[in-house]
């Protein structure tokens, strides 16, 4: 009996989730991200190499506040943004590079990938799925541009409506996939988390514009 309740709550919930369109499931997915005022997660990143069959893995930590500061930690990298200055750290060469938060092509926040999406993909709704254990709708973001060929896979969440998986191939079959982990709505975050101090003796790269 209770297998056959679970069977019939997933097919309820999978006509519900067929009655959506990509661009409602991307249009409430901004919403969200709107309204948000904080978050953080564990991410894995992974990237398998199609020529040569291998498989590279990362595992990282980021954290958002608004309006515009961010925080992201891996074994071999540390970027961090104050709201005006983002300082991207790489400790095995002890290089700093300084850039202006308004650099997009530089230092991207989450706002400016989201709205790239939005801007430049035409969002068609795959199916509904699960990602560790939580129901998503599986959205197929199909580049508007006819000579961009990189087709992105999207998972958002359906409970609370953020992305919890994100993949795509390039032209040769490589494939990159970001898996978020134990992601926290709203935490409250120290002001401390987003501010950076240069190491002792490492190299600073200041791409800033000159100022007068």
């Amino acid at each position: 009996m209770r297998r056959a309740i679970a069977l019939g709550m997933g097919l309820l919930w999978a006509g519900l989730a067929f009655g959506l369109t990509g661009q409602e499931v991307l249009s409430r997915l901004q919403k969200r991200y709107k309204k948000l005022r904080s978050f953080s997660a564990e991410f894995r990143y992974t990237f398998c190499w199609k020529l040569v069959g291998e498989a590279r893995q990362q595992e990282g930590k980021v954290f958002f506040r608004k309006p515009n500061l961010f925080r992201i930690e891996t074994p071999d990298r540390v970027v961090v943004c104050d709201g005006k200055t983002v300082w991207n750290y790489t400790p095995a060469t002890r290089q700093v590079v300084v850039t202006d938060y308004g650099d997009r092509s530089l230092s991207p926040t989450l706002q400016d990938i989201i709205a790239d999406y939005l801007e430049s993909y035409t969002p068609h709704y795959a199916r509904p799925d699960t990602v560790s254990g939580e129901r998503c709708h599986l959205l197929r973001l199909v580049p508007k541009d006819p000579e961009e060929r990189l087709e992105v896979r999207l998972w958002v969440e359906e409970k609370r409506w953020m992305v919890r998986k994100l993949s795509y191939s390039d032209e040769v079959g490589n494939e990159t996939t970001y898996l978020l982990k134990d992601v926290q709505v709203n935490p409250k975050l120290d002001k401390k988390l987003f501010r950076f101090k240069v190491p002792e003796g490492a190299e600073v790269v200041d791409l800033r514009p000159k100022r007068p």
